[in-house]
């Protein structure tokens, strides 16, 4: 794993979290980062920012974080 591409990828999980702040609660913006990553990251980058994500504080935004762990579930769901 490279940590400039972890960096990236949270940069990018913040900035549309951001993008995405007047949407609704905090709640309901994850959610739609979730399915934001969901449909547009592919597995490689879904995969490096949720096994980060899970052991420790990466940078992420309160709100990028709760997107990151409803992806896991909608991943986790995927496989199961």
């Amino acid at each position: 794993m490279s940590a400039s591409k972890l960096d990236r990828l949270v940069k990018m999980v913040n900035q549309i979290a951001l993008n995405m702040s007047a949407n609704g609660t905090d709640k309901m913006v994850a959610d739609q980062v979730a399915q934001h990553l969901e449909k547009f990251w592919s597995p490689p980058m879904k995969n490096l920012i949720t096994e980060q994500a899970a052991g420790a504080d990466i940078g992420l935004t309160p709100i990028a974080q709760l997107a990151v762990q409803d992806l896991l579930v909608m991943q986790e769901a995927k496989q199961g």
